[in-house]
């Protein structure tokens, strides 16, 4: 890595840095925890965490405004969440913490300072991704880093943004991109985005467009997934001001707006997370009260869940069949309710590829030792119905990603087994393992 460092030390050699390229090496384990069988009779109640696509995104939008901004919410904040609190802080804005409620106070789109050290996005590649165009504005070189699974999760689309709006970038090649290094300012101009692997690319730019003095043309290209997640970036913009609209033409002009934020803003929680809650009820066959559901209209897709538990459609249909598109989150434990249902087939999610873990190949993996029989298809998963879950003889390796470490460990509550990487479910949900 010592060319990637060479422009930091000259301060303006940014014409001779160089990607490097990572050695393949073994993925670590992180360390293992035993999850023992339980008996369950009685009725739990289970309570989501704060969603953190809203949270993230309110957190971006509130720095950009000029006031304090409370963000009021239940639960408790995942490490994506916090991953952004933590360089929006180092990038000089002042976030006040207390139990359910946050405490923004803006600095306005020219009031972010250079960080005197590497902004680490942990695990969050819509902390990532966001903070990738919001730091572009400066015009100085910034370094954005994660962890091993955000490490393997290039974005050449959110890269080809940069490098349309002339900002500088070295990166890495191969098993690793990260970090990436960049150096503003952005400026106006026209840009292509694919938008078939992800909207975060398209949610970046938006949200990052109040630093901007004139309007960017976008050019969409590919098939829109995760269509809500941009939605939601046009909705919350459009409450802070902005007059931009999404309505998925090949052609869309992003303009300017002054960030006004309400003094206060409820954060709803996490509908996909009741995913696990139903799964914990399949397998334990007990009455599972989610405390805290949002709106279908703040769920983000995973309204599709009401749907599906709808007299038990899920558990009794044996030619069920469910289109993720735009909620691929749920592609792990749906997979693992469908199996110990009547099975179905699982369309529309092959985006889930791109995330944490390959989610299509890697469930149907983790599945598998727990003598769960689920076949991967091209944009999901067929899954036979009417299986048993039986413990597995070896290690789970859930790679690090916390929707199939979360999905594994409700099996084993039933099943017992032992899981690698044992805290990565505090991602999304810090409080999930209490909740078992």
């Amino acid at each position: 890595m010592t060319t990637l460092f060479a422009g930091l030390r000259t301060m303006g050699g940014l014409e001779s840095w160089q990607p490097y390229h990572a050695a393949t090496g073994t993925e670590a384990t992180g360390g293992s925890v035993r999850i023992a069988p339980k008996e369950i009779n009685s009725p739990i109640q289970w309570q989501l965490a704060p969603s953190k696509s809203h949270m993230i995104r309110w957190l971006l939008l509130a720095s950009q405004g000029t006031k304090d901004v409370k963000l009021n919410f239940s639960g408790t904040p995942g490490d994506d969440v916090e991953s952004m609190a933590r360089c929006l802080t180092q990038l000089g804005v002042n976030i006040g913490k207390k139990e359910s409620q946050w405490i923004i106070s803006g600095v306005g789109v020219d009031g972010y300072k250079r960080p005197v050290s590497v902004l680490n996005c942990g695990n969050s590649g819509t902390a990532l991704r966001l903070l990738t165009i919001a730091v572009a504005r400066l015009n100085h070189p910034i370094m954005l880093d994660g962890d091993q699974t955000l490490r393997r999760r290039h974005s050449q689309t959110l890269l080809h943004i940069l490098e349309y709006l002339d900002v500088k970038v070295s990166h890495g090649t191969g098993l690793e991109s990260l970090p990436y290094l960049v150096h503003g300012p952005l400026k106006s101009g026209e840009v292509t985005l694919d938008i078939s692997r992800s909207s975060q690319p398209l949610s970046s730019l938006l949200l990052s467009m109040p630093a901007l003095d004139s309007k960017i043309r976008v050019n969409l290209a590919g098939q829109g997934v995760s269509r809500l997640h941009a939605q939601l970036s046009f909705e919350l913009a459009r409450k802070t001001g902005s007059k931009n609209q999404m309505d998925w033409r090949k052609h869309i002009n992003l303009k300017p707006w002054v960030v006004e934020c309400p003094d206060e803003i409820e954060i709803p929680s996490d509908r996909s997370l009741e995913a696990f809650a139903i799964l914990y009820k399949s397998l334990h066959e007990i009455d599972v009260e989610v405390t805290n559901l949002p709106s279908d209209d703040d769920s983000l897709g995973a309204e599709i869940l009401a749907t599906c538990t709808d007299n038990d459609m899920i558990l009794n249909d044996e030619n069920f069949k469910i289109n993720l598109r735009d909620s691929n989150d749920l592609v792990p434990p749906l997979s693992a309710i469908l199996a110990i249902g009547k099975g179905g087939t699982i369309t529309g999610a092959s985006h889930a590829r791109h995330k944490e873990s390959n989610r299509i190949e890697k469930t149907s993996e983790l599945l598998a030792q727990f003598g769960l029989t689920v076949t991967p298809t091209e944009d999901g998963l067929e899954i036979e119905g009417g299986q048993i879950p039986t413990s597995p003889n070896e290690l789970v390796n859930t790679h690090a990603d916390h929707r199939l470490w979360m999905t594994a460990a409700c099996l084993a509550t039933k099943v017992g087994a032992t899981l690698s990487h044992p805290n990565c479910y505090e991602v999304s949900d810090p409080d999930f393992i209490n909740k078992l």
